[in-house]
């Protein structure tokens, strides 16, 4: 099988220019398909999609600007009904950033890794805009913290799209430009791997046209977290409460801890599987939940009822560091573990 049979390249455009006309003109002769979205350009930008309708690309056209995360699905849809036996389907800009060698680089490396997201990677080498070189920087470590996946790029819009993830890319939420993100934080749910294929860092008139905001994509990774700490604050105030109660009846540090960690699970295993993990898990996550608090709960008891007797501290505040502790590795542990796929 020719290696670009089943592949098409997908160009989300809003107001292009004649760069865009010439990456189309290069992918054809290079004999691949092309599917262009016209988002919302209307009458100026006609006459540079009508020339690569001449060239051999199909356009699906928004009538309105909608922003480039429906611009993809909307693409994606039209690639399924116009390609029935599509294998995977590279998206690339419009505006120079992605060049002809690095798209066939990518397609090379569809077939080698079936069943995986692959992604153009730059590598922010050279006079690289400080907000593209931190804010990749910032948004790489948060992602690899709040997902377990670690990727160098994350904001590159160069991607290899497997055919076995295009109808649940189709469900994903975002119109605009957090749809990317959003698809790489659903990445363990669409059960796809990760490959990057390093490509030339490309920067125009300093990138001054890049709609990338660092404060805002941080922040939608960020969200996975603060789920995470809303659910285990919401229980650690029923588990602080209970474990104060049990002291104040005089019951032992041990006990205290194991009686609240008890009535508090059950809130914090129903949070963290509906809320921060998106229902993942199956049917055996209860168990290994709760495989995780005994281990747990024993372990913070027993630092509790030890840490006293060789700090002068008190047992009510000696909790509050140990479960700081335990918080940040029950959190991985659940991530790749009990609500992992």
């Amino acid at each position: 099988m020719d290696k670009q049979s089943g592949i098409i390249v997908l160009i989300p455009a809003y107001k292009p220019d004649a760069r865009m006309v010439e990456l189309v003109r290069e992918l054809r002769d290079n004999h691949l398909d092309v599917m262009l979205v016209d988002d919302g350009g209307q009458e100026p930008y006609a006459p540079l999609f009508a020339q690569c309708r001449e060239l051999g690309a199909e356009v699906a056209v928004h009538t309105v600007n909608l922003g480039k995360g429906r611009a993809l699905k909307t693409g994606i849809n039209a690639a399924l009904l116009r390609w029935p036996d599509l294998r995977a389907i590279v998206t690339a800009d419009a505006d120079g950033q992605h060049t002809p060698k690095d798209i066939l680089r990518l397609i090379d490396a569809v077939d080698a890794h079936p069943n995986t997201l692959v992604l153009g990677s730059r590598k922010f080498t050279g006079d690289v805009p400080f907000k593209s070189r931190w804010g990749n920087r910032i948004t790489r470590t948060v992602y690899g913290l709040a997902s377990g996946v670690h990727i160098y790029d994350t904001q590159t819009g160069l991607r290899a799209l497997p055919r076995c993830a295009l109808d649940d890319m189709l469900r994903i939420d975002g119109e605009r430009y957090e749809y990317e993100m959003n698809v790489l934080l659903k990445l363990r749910d669409m059960k796809l791997g990760v490959f990057e294929v390093p490509i030339e860092t490309i920067y125009i008139n300093d990138n001054a046209g890049s709609h990338f905001n660092p404060v805002r994509d941080a922040f939608r990774i960020y969200m996975v977290i603060f789920k995470y700490l809303f659910s285990s604050i919401t229980s650690f105030a029923v588990d602080y409460a209970l474990y104060w109660l049990c002291l104040w009846f005089g019951l032992s540090g041990f006990i205290s801890y194991a009686l609240a960690r008890l009535v508090s699970s059950q809130v914090n295993y129903h949070l963290n599987k509906h809320t921060v993990f998106s229902g993942r898990g199956g049917k055996h996550s209860m168990a290994k939940y709760y495989a995780l608090a005994v281990v747990q709960g024993a372990i913070g008891a027993g630092l509790v009822q030890l840490l006293p007797t060789v700090l002068p501290i008190s047992a009510a505040v000696i909790k509050i560091p140990v479960d700081l502790v335990l918080f940040a590795l029950s959190y991985i542990i659940q991530r790749d573990y009990v609500f992992g796929k």
